[in-house]
């Protein structure tokens, strides 16, 4: 158990309420919590300058890189503190500890439910904390020395607040001091939320063909490879396991082009990685770093000090998730009279079990059970819908050698130090679609991420017995896909199929999303040959989109012509009909368009597939673009089997969503269409938690706003029902794009500041820009160089 625990007992909590209530009635300063003080900070190596400007972004210079890290981790203390604590208790499995374990609510898209003790289940078996702490251990020294300075400066910043820690901390257990190997478990927590959604994709694709059989699975998914099915099923309606934290999937755009396609001739790259808008601050650490080994800008991951994207004077680079297809499922079948065997291809296997006692914030102790075998962890209640038990297997990781590569990257200036780099990144918990653009022309797309050998794929789950069941190792980083300075001239990525002909190293072609984002930018980027900054930005603000003008098509023809009375159904129809295509606030027929398709997923598939295992689809990414091919394509064989399941033909249910769309905004938004303006029906709010308690969302809010794009625009919106109407979830929470003719400098934007201290304007001062698609301008420049300053530390060497 942790030592140095500090309670937050009544007095502590009276202090940070007090404070809480100062902040908002003298308003937020340009200034640190706790104060940027050398007195503050932990002891350094040698010399140190720290300024932060207006924007709240650090710019640290140090002559020793582990000072970099010591200043850094200060700053990430001082600022949010709080969800980095959230996170990493995610990651160890002790959010019970820090939370409770109180019941999720029924009806939850993201926690369907469960207690929290359940989540700390699933994560305390995948083991994240003890392997963190091993592979610290085996660090080599300049990496160990760098995040033993970033945990010191954490804590230091702990320290430094005496006790009064900012507001979000008061919904919070005891705090404990931030380890070195935190920063390792904070990578595989960020790494794990990433790829729960090719873990859903596959518990789902069985749950269908447990629900109604292979002969209709295929026609649900008609592009997985059926060749290699282990066997056809007889339907077996029965509880398929479901994993308790549902992320769906938020994808995410990078994109670059050879000098040939730039006005500058020289390449220009583009990233803006999507994830959730919860909690604030924004996921993504902007800072500024030099020491002698490199100088280098960009987003820092959270509580794992790398740049996942950024420009260091010679590359720019950033990630995408590339939905890898890392975990297997696999039947475990005990052998009669030995439970804790069970029948391998080599024979027989051993079945361990595992028991632990578990603390619990305002309750008793529970106890955690599980098992585990060489095919992966048998949960409890994991169990194939025919009863079997289920195991399941994640792809190993090594931490330390992930952090190892992002340093290596830092200091890389030429393409083969980058690409030695990820070698060593490859090694890590995350995959991701890497792509990058070096200043003498070099474009590439480098996936990262380890991946089995197996002789079939991994969708499927296979019986541990069966010989495709094995892994085989993994591949080098040298046989990874990869897309090298192609002859078109550019490179995207946008969690689908960036090469097909390669793809199918990485995962099926069940995992990925659809193409509809990737088409579009492929589209722009081969459209001109004077790419630029402002074009790129113009290409992250587009909320148009090619796919969703056929599917509105065939809705028309399925509803016939409604164009007159009565209202507002008529008014309905003919926004629809006029629609060009795009997510503006101002549309109506976004709104109808939307929420129609809501409504009709559910009518569609839910008599198909039974109310559970229908659900379970509709929480996911595949149901949507799945109704899109079967409204467009008349020939499709799943219509058939959707009208027999209904009782009724597509035409009735399209018209029965049409009418319960247009009652649905008439009770919610009033009459009038222009009352369904799209910007009404779907909202963002970004804030801290406290922003979701009722009431207190206009102190510790960032942004609360109508929102514009949806789930497959360029700039996305992944949204959630919420109040009847759409609350955005996730989407493009940082922009940037960097033009190589001028290496030293980068355009961005975020949702906030770095900062989730209502305290200091470093917490909301830039929201308003990100929402309006501004950009300001930040680049590598020497201390004396930095516009608009707000705060200016020196440290000399000794001090």
């Amino acid at each position: 158990m942790y030592e140095q625990i500090t309670q937050l007992g009544p007095k502590r909590r009276l202090a940070m309420i007090l404070r809480t209530i100062r902040s908002i009635t003298r308003g937020p300063r340009p200034v640190t919590f706790p104060a940027l003080t050398a007195a503050n900070l932990p002891a350094m190596r040698g010399r140190v300058e720290i300024l932060r400007d207006r924007r709240g972004i650090p710019h640290i210079y140090a002559d020793h890189e582990s000072d970099l890290f010591a200043a850094l981790g200060y700053l990430q203390g001082a600022d949010r503190f709080a969800v980095l604590d959230i996170l990493r208790h995610l990651g160890s499995g002790r959010m019970t500890e820090l939370i409770g374990n109180f019941a999720m609510p029924k009806g939850s898209d993201l926690f369907p439910g469960r207690r929290v003790a359940d989540m700390d289940l699933f994560v305390r078996a995948l083991d994240f904390e003890a392997q963190s702490e091993r592979e610290y251990e085996q660090l080599d020294g300049d990496t160990r020395e760098c995040l033993d300075a970033f945990a010191a400066g954490m804590n230091a910043a702990l320290r430094s607040m005496r006790g009064v820690y900012p507001a979000d901390h008061l919904l919070l257990g005891p705090l404990r001091p931030w380890k070195p190997s935190d920063a390792l478990l904070s990578a595989r927590t960020c790494a794990l939320t990433v790829a729960l959604a090719p873990l859903e994709t596959e518990l789902i694709f069985d749950a269908v063909r447990g629900a109604v059989g292979d002969q209709v699975a295929r026609q649900f998914y008609p592009e997985a490879p059926w060749e290699n099915a282990p066997r056809s099923y007889v339907p077996t309606p029965g509880p398929e396991p479901e994993p308790p934290i549902h992320m769906g999937g938020t994808g995410s755009n990078n994109w670059a082009v050879n000098g040939a396609r730039a006005a500058a001739n020289a390449p220009v790259f583009a990233a803006d990685p999507h994830v959730p808008f919860l909690p604030a601050p924004t996921f993504w650490y902007h800072a500024h770093l030099e020491c002698p080994s490199y100088r280098i800008q960009g987003g820092l991951m959270l509580g794992c000090p790398i740049f996942g994207y950024g420009h260091n004077g010679y590359l720019a680079w950033g990630v995408t998730t590339a939905y890898r297809d890392a975990w297997d499922l696999a039947r475990i079948h005990r052998i009669a009279g030995k439970p804790q065997r069970y029948r391998t291809a080599a024979g027989e296997g051993e079945i361990r079990l595992h028991q632990e006692s578990h603390t619990v914030r305002f309750g008793r102790d529970v106890p955690l059970q599980w098992e585990s075998c060489e095919h992966g962890i048998i949960y409890p209640g994991w169990k194939h819908h025919d009863g079997v038990d289920l195991a399941l297997r994640y792809t190993p990781s090594d931490a330390g050698a992930f952090v190892r590569g992002y340093r290596q990257l830092a200091a890389a200036k030429s393409v083969d130090e980058h690409q030695a780099a990820l070698a060593e990144i490859n090694n890590g918990p995350f995959d991701f679609n890497h792509l990058y653009a070096h200043k003498d022309g070099h474009i590439a797309w480098e996936p990262y991420g380890r991946l089995p050998r197996r002789s079939k794929d991994g969708l499927f789950v296979r019986d541990a017995d069966d010989p495709d069941a094995q892994w085989q190792g993994f591949l080098p980083f040298s046989e990874n896909p990869k897309l090298i300075n192609p002859e078109r001239g550019y490179v995207c990525s946008a969690n689908s199929y960036t090469d097909p002909a390669q793809n199918n190293k990485l995962h099926s072609a069940t995992h990925p999303e659809p193409r509809y984002r990737q088409d579009r930018i492929e589209a722009f980027l081969a459209s001109r040959t004077d790419h630029s900054v402002d074009t790129f930005a113009a290409q992250q603000r587009d909320i148009g989109c090619d796919y969703a003008i056929p599917v509105r098509d065939a809705i028309l023809e399925l509803l016939g012509d409604l164009s007159g009375p009565p209202e507002p159904t008529a008014a309905a129809y003919l926004a629809l009909r006029g629609w060009d295509g795009v997510f503006s606030a101002d549309s109506s027929a976004a709104s109808v368009y939307a929420l129609l398709l809501r409504d009709l997923v559910a009518r569609c598939f839910i008599p198909l597939l039974g109310p559970q295992t229908g659900k379970q689809l509709l929480n996911s990414r595949r149901a949507i673009p799945r109704l899109h091919r079967l409204l467009r394509n008349t020939t499709d064989p799943l219509r058939q089997s959707v009208e027999a399941a209904a009782k009724m033909t597509l035409a009735k249910l399209v018209r029965a969503a049409f009418e319960a769309t247009v009652n649905g905004l008439v009770a919610r938004f009033g009459p009038s269409g222009a009352d369904w303006a799209w910007g009404k029906v779907h909202r963002l709010r970004v804030g801290t938690v406290l922003a979701e308690i009722p009431g207190l969302a206009r102190y510790f809010a960032a942004i609360d706003a109508p929102f514009v794009g949806d789930g497959y625009t360029v700039s996305p919106s992944i949204a959630i029902p919420a109040g009847g109407g759409l609350r955005s979830f996730a989407g493009a929470t940082s922009r940037f794009i960097c033009d190589l003719a001028k290496p030293d400098e980068g355009w961005f934007a975020h949702t906030t500041g770095p900062s989730g201290d209502i305290a200091t304007t470093y917490y909301k001062e830039i929201s308003a820009g990100w929402l309006n698609f501004e950009y300001f301008r930040s680049a590598l420049w020497k201390p004396a160089d930095v516009p608009d300053v707000t705060e200016r530390l020196v440290i000399e060497a000794g001090a």
